[in-house]
Order: C-alpha cells, then sequence, then structure tokens
C-alpha cells in the first residue's frame, strides 16, 4: 500500500512547462508582426516630428511606441516566468513592473513630441527611471530565487534582457541628440524588433526543456528505485509469491519459491507455469489464461486457482511431496 502511495505522490509532483510559455511568446510576435503590417500599410500611420531634436526635426512613429509599450511588458514577463513557473504567482509579483515599464514608454513618446523643454526633459529622466527600477525589480527577483534549478541560464536570459534594453535606450538617445541619422535610427529598430527580441523567447523555451527534460529523468529515477524496492520486497518475502505474463510464462520467482520447490529464479524465468506444475491443475491455469487474454471477456473480478507443486526433497519425510498454493487471476 505504501509503494502505491508513494507513486501517486510522484504522479501529482511532476509538472511539466504548460502553454502559458508559448502564449507569451506568441504574443510578443503577434504584436511584432501587427505594428509591421501597419506602418506598411499605412506608410508608417500617425507620425509626429521631433522638433526639439539635436541635428533637425526627426519623425516618431506612433505605432512603434505603442507597440514597445505593449511588448516590453511581455519581455518582462517572459524573463520573470523564467523564475516564476506558476502563472497566477508570476503576475502578482511582476505587477508593478509591467505598470512602470508601460508608462515610460509612453513617456518617451511624450518626451519627443512635445513642444517644450520644461516637458521633454523632464519627460526623459521619468522614462530612464522607470527602466532603471524595473531592471532593479528583476535583478531582486532573481536573487530572491537564486537557489533554483538551472539558475545560471536564467540568470543568463535575464543578463540578455538587460543588454538589449540597454542597447534600445542608447540607439533612443542616439537619435535625440543627431548622433544618428533619424532614417538608420528606425533601420535598427526594426532589425532589432525581428531579431533580438525575439532570440528572448527562444532562450525560456530552452531552459523550460532543460528542466522538463530533468523532471522526465527525476521521475525515471525514482520508478527504478521503486521498482528496486518491490523487487527486494518480493524476492525477501517469507511466503512464495511467483508471477508470470498472459502467455503462461514465469517472470517472478522468489527466494521462498526456490526453497520450496528447488528451482531456482534463473532456471524458471521464461519457463511456463504449466510445464512445472501437476498434471490436476494445468486445464484450470489454461482456461484462466484464455480468460485473461481474451479482450471481450468481462474478467473482471480476482479469482482464486490452486496451484498443485512439486517440492523438493527434504531431510524431513513427512514434507508433502506436492504443496497446494492459492494463485490469484
Amino acid at each position: 500500500r505504501q509503494l502505491l502511495k508513494d507513486v501517486d505522490a510522484l504522479v501529482d509532483e511532476v509538472r511539466l512547462p504548460g502553454s502559458d510559455d508559448s502564449w507569451l511568446t506568441l504574443a510578443e510576435y503577434g504584436c511584432k508582426l501587427l505594428t509591421a503590417a501597419y506602418v506598411w500599410l499605412f506608410s508608417g500611420g500617425v507620425v509626429h516630428q521631433d522638433a526639439l531634436a539635436l541635428g533637425g526635426s526627426r519623425s516618431v512613429y506612433a505605432a512603434r511606441f505603442a507597440q514597445w509599450s505593449v511588448a516590453v511588458p511581455i519581455l518582462v514577463l517572459i524573463t520573470n516566468k523564467a523564475f516564476i513557473e506558476s502563472t497566477p504567482s508570476m503576475l502578482q509579483r511582476s505587477a508593478p513592473s509591467l505598470v512602470a515599464s508601460f508608462f515610460y514608454v509612453w513617456a518617451a513618446w511624450l518626451m519627443e513630441v512635445t513642444p517644450t523643454h520644461w516637458v521633454r526633459w523632464p519627460m526623459m529622466v521619468l522614462s530612464l527611471s522607470g527602466a532603471v527600477l524595473v531592471s532593479i525589480d528583476q535583478l531582486k527577483l532573481a536573487s530572491q530565487h537564486r537557489t533554483s534549478q538551472l539558475f545560471h541560464l536564467k540568470f543568463g536570459m535575464l543578463s540578455y534582457q538587460l543588454l538589449t534594453f540597454v542597447l534600445y535606450a542608447s540607439l533612443f538617445l542616439a537619435g535625440r541628440f543627431g548622433v544618428m541619422s533619424s532614417s538608420s535610427e528606425q533601420f535598427v529598430y526594426a532589425y532589432l524588433d525581428a531579431s533580438v527580441k525575439v532570440f528572448q523567447g527562444a532562450l525560456l523555451a530552452m531552459i523550460r526543456n532543460r528542466e522538463g527534460a530533468m523532471e522526465i529523468h527525476r521521475w525515471w529515477m525514482a520508478s527504478a528505485a521503486m521498482q528496486r524496492d518491490l523487487q527486494e520486497l518480493l524476492d525477501k518475502a517469507h511466503v512464495p509469491i511467483f508471477s508470470m505474463d498472459l502467455d503462461g510464462k514465469i517472470t517472478q520467482w522468489n527466494s521462498s519459491m526456490f526453497k520450496l520447490t528447488g528451482l531456482k529464479s534463473d532456471s524458471v524465468q521464461c519457463k511456463n507455469l504449466v510445464d512445472l506444475v501437476d498434471a490436476s491443475c494445468k486445464e484450470a491455469i489454461r482456461a484462466e489464461l484464455r480468460a485473461c487474454a481474451d479482450a471481450s471477456s468481462a474478467h473482471a473480478d480476482a479469482n482464486l486457482v490452486e496451484v498443485a507443486i512439486r517440492t523438493k526433497a527434504a531431510s524431513d519425510q513427512n514434507l508433502p511431496a506436492i504443496r497446494m498454493l492459492a494463485m490469484t487471476f
């Protein structure tokens, strides 16, 4: 009974990645695809001018900021999901970062389109501060889960995300201070959206595959240990125990059976039980085997069959030459 309880407990413990990771990655891809289609179909869509940029006025595409306001929180979720597998717990823990990342993206947009420096510079500070706070919060989350399995891979994924955000911020500031042209800035943004950010979802999939393989290996090891324990329990039992398959071939033969019959386990393995028992019970065994093998048979209840098996010669002459055993089908 305890072995069966342990098996049920192990089944409940097995946790393989669900579909939440895939939905997050698909949401990120879908966001980028819709933005690209909108920009292409509507010739850039809603476009404002950054009149205060150094080096001359620059185009500001509202669709790109709309994409970032959705994609950046999703990327934060993807990274945080690597540390917290439970989706409700992950959403609750990530809520402040999601709100902050949404608003710092639109603060950056407002900084570009405003016509006055009194709004421009506070919005720039607010946007950069929001990005820094989100990054600090994610680093704190990683520190809280530093004992989790595959932490080095998960922290590497977080580091990749933070470096990506630093790269975007550097390009953003380079454009505002006239270090690179507007066309070059938009080209680099489009390339990074289609390559660098997308790779983050692939990193999470790699981590999940590794976790799944480790979980399956742990389950296999536990199953093998239970099988060894069951085998040892059967072998050391003080009552004769044997088992057979549907063809009647012996699969288990414990030490008590050896003491009773004088036949070793190796010598009877894969032999037919009918060849080892007395003629008086052979037909009953064959009938039960046919009933078990018949898929259409309503053979649901266990049946007891008396098996007459010869015992080994013993010094005690009172020991019967044939011993009757009860066998369950």
